[in-house]
This record gives structure tokens, sequence and C-alpha cells, in this order.
């Protein structure tokens, strides 16, 4: 959801911004699940994505990495342990310091009340590492 979020709020303030969206769980390939569909849709987003496992290759990829909890950033440190320092990204909790949930198998309305955390904490974060696209 963050990731369709995101690509939305950067299509509509003309911001180049790559985003990628990972999961220390995930099964690549897997869909957006139909609760996040359904949320996003009824924001009149519409999304299709699919899962991708967090790789090495990705945390010497990003310039910012937000996770959602502290066992999410708890993972890139260990995954980055080998890897060289000055690679890493600024990793952070997107709620500043607290911890959101994840609404996997918690019904629609923990997408819903993810999504409305979302809505005031992602503009706040890209807005602070926006790029104005070039004309």
């Amino acid at each position: 959801m963050a990731h369709a979020m995101s690509h939305q709020w950067a299509l509509l303030h003309g911001l180049n911004l790559e985003i990628e969206s990972r999961g220390i769980r995930a099964k690549a390939g897997d869909p957006t699940t139909e609760e996040a569909i359904l949320v996003l849709g009824a924001a009149d987003i519409h999304w299709q994505g699919t899962s991708q496992p967090l790789t090495a290759a990705d945390l010497q990829w990003a310039d910012d990495l937000w996770g959602m909890t502290q066992e999410h950033l708890d993972f890139v440190t260990q995954l980055g342990a080998d890897l060289n320092p000055g690679s890493l990204p600024c990793c952070r909790l997107l709620a500043g310091v607290h911890e959101l949930v994840d609404p996997l198998n918690c019904g629609l309305a923990a997408y819903e009340q993810l999504f409305s955390s979302l809505q005031e904490l992602l503009p706040k974060r890209l807005a602070a590492i926006q790029t104005p696209s070039e004309a």
C-alpha cells in the first residue's frame, strides 16, 4: 500500500522519485492483498503490485529506507552487516518513534487504519527527499 500511495503522491506533485517496496518475509511475486486493493481503490489509486523480498542489493541501491517496525530495521541491520557502511541507506521508522501494525491477515479495518496513517506520514517523508521532475 505504501508503494502505491507513494507513487501516486509523487505523480501528483510532479516529483521524480524511484520507489521500491520490499518485505522481510515477502514471497517474490505474491500479488497485493485483496484488502489493500479495496482500500487503495476507494481512494482512486489503482494498483496491481507484487511482493519482493528485501535483499542486500536493495540496501546498496536505496538512499532512504523506512520500516514499519523495529523488527524491520533490525533485519536491515543484519542484512547489511557485511556491506560497506557508506553504501547503506538512511534507515528509520516511517512513523518516527512509533511502529505501524502490519495489517496482513487482520482484516479490512486494519488496512483502512494503516492507509489513514500512511496518508499523514508519507507526504512528510516524501517531501523531505523530493526531486522535481525534469521537463
